[in-house]
């Protein structure tokens, strides 16, 4: 587990530097997901127990499974990124009609 969060840690990495300038959401993306992965990480190396959940939420007998600060900066700047990953290949699937329309005319 720890080779695979150094190796997540690198893509991580290269994909910020690949990021064009002044794309701030993308960046935030990636710094979430790659600040929770680093805590997660501290936590597998410093504490024989591994990763600490310690936040545990529910109603009754109903349960949300535990996390903790870095699970959910890992979760929402993954979701955030395949967002705005999502969104960049739109705008490059479109990108084609728009220059033939604009040759058209």
């Amino acid at each position: 587990l720890l080779l695979l969060t150094l190796a997540a840690l690198g893509i991580l990495g290269r994909l910020c530097r690949a990021t064009r300038p002044g794309d701030t959401v993308r960046i935030v993306a990636l710094g979430l997901v790659w600040g929770g992965a680093l805590g997660n990480l501290i936590d597998r190396i410093r504490s024989p127990m591994g990763v600490v959940d310690f936040l545990d939420i529910g109603v009754r007998d109903w349960r949300w499974p535990t996390f903790n600060v870095a699970d959910m900066a890992v979760s929402c700047g993954a979701v955030l990124l395949a967002l705005v990953l999502w969104l960049e290949g739109r705008r490059a699937a479109h990108a084609p009609e728009e220059e033939a329309h604009a040759g058209a005319s």
